[in-house]
């Protein structure tokens, strides 16, 4: 009985598989193409390397810059196309990686910086409540200034300026 099984040949760094037909105790030399062009082994470098920063992206959501990782992620893997019709399979992992962590990065940046502004600016009890806060840190902090240098920091701030010099 034949069937078709996939052998896995690794040449030059890159995997491909090749369908051969097979019968027991009988093992058919494998012919394969692998001649690869400087352009399709750049087009797999960059969908690679789209795919590495959409999970970069990923995972920098909530310490750094992910905009700058998900957007290289899209060029790298919109690039990667080339002349070719569709996208390589780990560009198209990168690409929706990348579209992913920019997705989430918009959304905490609306819920972390404009929310809380838009907040301030029409709901006078939250407005009260942050000032409130404000008031109590500042009052805080000139305390700690009034305990460490026996000095107001009010006063120090204006003898500073009256002098001419700043901090």
């Amino acid at each position: 009985m034949l069937k078709k099984v996939i052998l896995w040949y690794n040449h030059s760094n890159y995997t491909h598989g090749t369908y051969v037909p097979a019968v027991k105790g009988w093992e058919a030399p494998m012919e394969t193409n692998t001649e690869y062009t400087d352009k399709e082994l750049a087009a797999e470098r960059l969908a690679n390397a789209s795919f590495v920063l959409g999970i970069i992206s990923l995972v920098s959501v909530l310490c750094c810059c992910p905009f700058v990782f998900s957007a290289i992620g899209i060029i790298l893997a919109l690039l990667s196309k080339g002349a070719e019709q569709t996208l390589r399979p780990r560009a198209k992992t990168g690409l929706i990686l990348s579209i992913v962590g920019m997705v989430v990065s918009v959304v905490l940046l609306v819920f972390t910086v404009v929310f809380p502004v838009v907040m301030y600016t029409t709901n006078p009890e939250f407005k009260k409540n942050i000032d409130q806060e404000i008031v109590n840190s500042l009052e805080q902090q000139e305390d700690l200034f009034r305990q460490t240098y026996g000095d107001d920091l009010y006063e120090r701030m204006l003898e500073q300026f009256e002098n001419g010099g700043g901090f």
